[in-house]
Parts: structure tokens; C-alpha cells; sequence
């Protein structure tokens, strides 16, 4: 009987051990990760500059630490209209909550 109950008490102790801190999510905090463009020098030279999409989004982030805004922009080439909106759908999960002030995606690269 004694020799059941250590065994029993040492299985829930391993299993206790084993288990995971509740609280070991809220300290590994990962900043939100910047949307990134294509360069449009090397993709204008890809697929000729005629078919480079361009992208543009600005709109303002907000800080939950604070509860601030911020003003965020970026730009790139893309090789498709869906990899802009893609881009673009990355950018609005950056503002995390915050407003959209202005985007595009249109084809022919600037400045060439």
C-alpha cells in the first residue's frame, strides 16, 4: 500500500514538473515585424518595369504599451498585384488596431 502511494505521489510530481509555466508566454514578447517591400531596381529588371506593381501605405500604429499612435509608412515593388496586397495585409496587421490613412498598389514602377 505505501510503496503504491510514493509511486503515485512520485508520477504526480514528474507530471507537475513536466508542466508548463502559465506565465512563460507573457515574457517572451515578440515586437510586431515590419512589413518589408521589394527592391524596385532588381524586380523592374526581372519582369520589366511595365509589370512591377508598386506599393505605398501610410497610416498610424498603435502602441499597446501605451496606448499611443504613431505614424508608419512603407513602400516597395512587388512582381503581382497579389503580392502587393499581401504586402498591404501585413502592413495593416502592423498598425495592430491602429487607423489606415492611405494605400495603394499600381502597376508600372516609379521612375523608370
Amino acid at each position: 500500500m505505501l510503496r503504491a502511494f510514493v509511486s503515485a505521489l512520485a508520477v504526480v510530481a514528474l507530471t507537475g514538473a513536466s508542466a508548463a509555466d502559465p506565465l512563460s508566454d507573457f515574457f517572451n514578447y515578440e515586437a510586431p515585424r515590419l512589413p518589408v517591400g521589394g527592391d524596385c531596381t532588381a524586380i523592374a529588371a526581372e519582369v520589366g518595369p511595365q509589370s512591377t506593381w508598386y506599393g505605398e501605405f501610410a497610416g498610424n500604429r498603435r502602441d499597446n504599451l501605451n496606448d499611443r499612435f504613431y505614424p508608419f509608412s512603407a513602400r516597395g515593388c512587388f512582381r503581382s498585384e497579389f503580392d502587393c496586397r499581401i504586402w498591404h495585409q501585413v502592413a495593416v496587421t502592423y498598425l495592430d488596431g491602429g487607423v489606415i490613412v492611405f494605400a495603394r498598389c499600381e502597376r508600372g514602377a516609379p521612375g523608370f
